[in-house]
């Protein structure tokens, strides 16, 4: 199974879950909040759901081809400008199941994946799944 489908599983299945718990404890309850905040939270939801799960995938793909070509935590800092101190970059030494959603943007990850991608197609790496 691929790292997108496995992705979009735990996505769906936390979106879902998300929805049963709002559905049986009520706090979304149309009649507690009005309907307008109970569609608004449902899809600032969804919306939080889809983030999340656009962040890990361009994490993994990032992680997957530092790996590949033996990148470590400083290479790929440098790559990166306007680097903030508050920002870490992640280490493909270690291991990362979820893509860190504090201390480094989506920003970050696009530029690493956008310089990554192509180096990886130059040295014959085989495409992210």
């Amino acid at each position: 199974m691929s790292t997108k489908s496995k992705l979009t599983i735990i996505s769906i299945l936390t979106y879902c879950a998300f929805i049963i718990l709002a559905f049986f404890t009520n706090i979304l309850s149309p009649a507690k909040i009005g309907i307008t905040w109970t569609i608004f939270w449902y899809i600032a939801a969804a919306g939080i759901i889809y983030y999340l799960w656009f962040k890990n995938l361009v994490f993994q793909r990032v992680m997957y081809y530092s790996k590949a070509l033996h990148l470590t935590q400083t290479d790929l800092a440098k790559m990166l400008p306007n680097l903030k101190e508050s920002q870490v970059v992640p280490d493909p030494a270690k291991r990362a199941i979820i893509a860190p959603i504090f201390n480094f943007p989506l920003q970050g990850l696009d530029i690493l994946n956008a310089k990554l991608t192509p180096m990886a197609k130059q040295k014959g790496i085989k495409p992210f799944r």
